[in-house]
């Protein structure tokens, strides 16, 4: 009766050991997986702010080239 409930006990804790780290990688990927598109759409928003406003600047440097060649 003994080695029978060993027995049983030991396949319940092989069973949780081999479960527990599937569990955890699949929560993990799931967490990491919701984030990351936040984090590009942010990424996203922060290039476009720097792309108009380098187009801005680069309007402002070709206005005052404008107005330098015709000075001359």
């Amino acid at each position: 009766m003994g080695l029978l409930l060993y027995q049983f006990f030991s396949l319940i804790l092989i069973i949780v050991l081999f479960t527990v780290p599937i569990v955890v990688a699949i929560l993990l990927i799931k967490h990491l997986g919701k984030s990351k598109p936040s984090i590009e759409a942010d990424a996203e928003t922060y290039l476009i702010e720097k792309i108009i406003d380098l187009e801005r600047r680069i309007q402002e440097l070709e206005n005052q080239l404008s107005i330098s060649l015709e000075e001359e």
